[in-house]
């Protein structure tokens, strides 16, 4: 059976709700929702099918109503075989899905001034070191960060037990902070631990000068090594710094023997950190590390959503699909779209709509074309040394193939800003380590090889000239 797409219509509001098998619409729309996620998941159901209106069943055919011509776009070209394969699921037979884009005015735009001037729950406090909000039931789980994410759970259910040390690694705005604070707050819950520190290693390193200076070495000792749960946060600043890594080094050692809970957080692989102690990074990687990538399109939506909900802020789902297709590298982007909006929202008194979206964010929004891809660089590269991609991503080793290969890998790294293991799936399932290799090698080349610079500036010229 096929699939209609019509302007909302009255007639339609009017017809009667027919019960299935002594249901009533919600109870088989709810049963729907749920054969659905099943399919696609969660993120995409609350994303592109819960804003969904059931409308009636009427003569085999299911009527719907969708938010926007996107929201309509989306369904079709998307998700409408998973859809109705579950209402077929659901209802015992298949139907005809008739879609209707509806044109309600949105309620309420913006708070009152008595509203306003209350003070904002979701703004973040810093209580005993962790960040009040950073919870994991604030933090938006998506395939970019599904692995850590599970890890941080493990962590907080069992320290000290499990993965230790967790070593969370990734960009900067990707919720390696939100996470590692959700793991703290959890485990206040969970265990009754009291003895949680949460601290940068720039904080660190300022809490040892100070206690170097006031001769209270021993104080700091006992302070940090007496921990149930320590988190370092942006490790990769320990670098060049001898005396805090040495006192780190013995500060992990306690702890470690102690049996004692360790989350590190960084910007970069272990083995990616320069002036770091071998020793150091060896203990990184004694445990679990886990990174995590830029969401994807549904993940940056259920983000801003739920930013928006936290703050009370009025988001259409089409412009928070606006604002997520463009804004694509980070979290705090995203925070940064979603709080001037309201802001000039607020100040202009205009209502949220795609149109006012792009004329309040022009300056902060990234066209999309703009971005680059492992596809884009891979073939790109291909192109540039005459070879297909499936060789590059395949276990040859010739000559021929290994040095367009480390180019490209090392390409994705650089302007993609990928990750080794992301890079490494994407080139045929290699291992991180293979990856890492081939970018210090492409790193050490350039330092003297003139000609490969010069190939290097030709390919990025060619990808940003596909991407302009």
């Amino acid at each position: 059976m096929g699939t209609e797409v019509r302007e909302l219509s009255t007639d339609v509001e009017n017809l009667p709700t027919v019960a299935v098998q002594g249901w009533g619409m919600d109870q088989v729309w709810e049963q729907v929702l749920e054969s659905v996620e099943e399919k696609i998941g969660r993120t995409a159901t609350e994303t592109w099918i819960k804003p969904i209106r059931p409308l009636t069943l009427r003569d085999e055919t299911f009527h719907l109503e969708v938010p926007s011509t996107l929201f309509r776009d989306r369904l079709l070209s998307n998700l409408i075989v998973p859809l109705k394969e579950s209402l077929a699921s659901v209802l015992g037979y298949p139907v005809q899905v008739v879609v209707h884009i509806g044109s309600k005015p949105q309620g309420e735009l913006f708070p009152t001034d008595e509203e306003a001037g209350k003070p904002d729950p979701s703004r973040a406090i810093r209580k005993g070191g962790l960040v009040t909000n950073y919870t994991f039931s604030t933090f938006v789980v998506g395939a970019s960060n599904q692995f850590a994410h599970a890890a941080a759970r493990a962590v907080a259910d069992h320290p000290g037990k499990h993965y230790n040390p967790l070593f969370i690694y990734g960009g900067v705005g990707l919720g390696k902070t939100h996470l590692v604070n959700a793991i703290g707050h959890e485990t206040l819950v969970k265990q009754g631990r009291g003895s949680i520190f949460y601290l940068s290693s720039e904080s660190f390193t300022n809490q040892l000068i100070a206690h170097l200076r006031g001769d209270r070495m021993d104080d700091f000792k006992n302070k940090f090594r007496q921990a149930d749960v320590l988190i370092l946060d942006d490790v990769q600043f320990l670098s060049g710094r001898e005396r805090t890594q040495e006192e780190f080094f013995h500060t992990f050692n306690s702890l470690y023997d102690a049996h004692k809970q360790i989350i590190l957080t960084s910007d970069k692989f272990p083995n990616e950190i320069s002036g770091l102690e071998e020793r150091l990074r060896n203990r990184f990687e004694w445990g679990l590390i886990a990174d995590i990538q830029p969401p994807d399109l549904e993940t940056r939506v259920a983000i801003l959503q739920k930013k928006a909900l936290a703050k009370k802020i009025p988001l259409p789902s089409e412009v928070a699909i606006f604002i997520a297709s463009h804004v694509s590298s980070n979290v705090r982007e995203l925070e940064g779209s979603l709080t001037r909006l309201e802001a000039v929202a607020v100040l202009t008194h205009n209502p949220i709509t795609i149109d006012f979206a792009r004329q309040a964010l022009q300056n902060l929004l990234k066209e999309k074309d703009k971005e680059i891809s492992i596809e884009t660089v891979q073939k790109a590269v291909g192109k540039y040394f005459g070879i297909r991609v499936a060789d590059m991503v395949s276990k040859r080793r010739t000559n021929l193939v290994t040095f367009p290969r480390q180019v490209a890998m090392f390409l994705c790294r650089k302007l993609a800003g990928a990750s080794y293991p992301m890079i490494g799936m994407r080139f045929g399932g290699k291992d991180h380590t293979t990856v890492l290799y081939a970018c210090s090698t492409i790193e050490k080349r350039l330092k003297k090889d003139e000609e490969l610079r010069a190939i290097l500036d030709r390919i990025e010229r060619t990808i940003y000239g596909h991407g302009s």
